[in-house]
């Protein structure tokens, strides 16, 4: 689920089957409006062609950042998370890039390496990670749409309140995790104008 704040938004999201091999991506571009809509766009079709490459994720994050940070003068850059699960053994390989850190079974997930965002200053190193299998488990990686929306009193939902939420989604399917959080930001914002935007996916391997 993709949800803008504005016209146009610069979230990102992506995902493409290899055969045995899910590759999925979600992205948070700096700034807001068309440029942030542009660098988006760019970012996202960078994530489709290196993908279908075959790249491992941290391989995919090195050529997004080369490619996004060259002649980039307005220093725009996304955070992002990269990941890929090989669906025949459940083994998820990951880069995480400055991004959200996502929340497994309603717990955040603890990563070693979170890296620079991408696009920043290229010819830097991105150092990936690995689960050996997360066949059924429930994973949710967002954008800061999600614990950043505001009410009118400006009070952010917050970390504390996703995790409370997430531990209690364990017997919901993908989908209603989706619908959920989105009933519960609406909720939560009760009127008030969404401040930033808003994307949200969920992934359930099956064992």
């Amino acid at each position: 689920s993709m949800v803008p704040a504005k016209e146009v938004g610069g979230d990102l999201y992506g995902y493409i089957l290899r055969g045995d091999e899910l590759y999925f991506c979600v992205g948070d571009v700096s700034g807001k409006g068309v440029p942030a809509s542009l660098f988006m766009a760019q970012g996202a079709r960078l994530f489709r062609t290196f993908a279908s490459e075959g790249m491992a994720p941290a391989d995919i994050a090195v050529r997004m950042n080369d490619e996004l940070s060259e002649g980039n003068d307005n220093i725009m850059f996304v955070t992002m998370f990269i990941g890929l699960i090989h669906l025949d053994t459940g083994r998820l390989d990951y880069c995480n890039c400055g991004h959200n850190a996502p929340v497994m079974d309603g717990q955040f997930l603890r990563m070693a390496h979170i890296n620079q965002p991408i696009g920043i200053i290229g010819d830097v190193s991105f150092h990936g990670e690995s689960i050996p299998d997360i066949r059924g488990h429930q994973l949710l990686i967002y954008t800061d749409g999600l614990t950043e929306a505001e009410n009118q009193q400006k009070e952010l939902l917050g970390d504390d309140r996703l995790i409370e939420l997430m531990a209690d989604a364990a017997s919901l399917s993908s989908r209603e995790v989706i619908d959920m959080l989105t009933k519960t930001v609406e909720q939560h914002r009760s009127g008030a104008e969404a401040s930033d935007d808003l994307t949200l996916m969920c992934i359930t391997l099956a064992m």
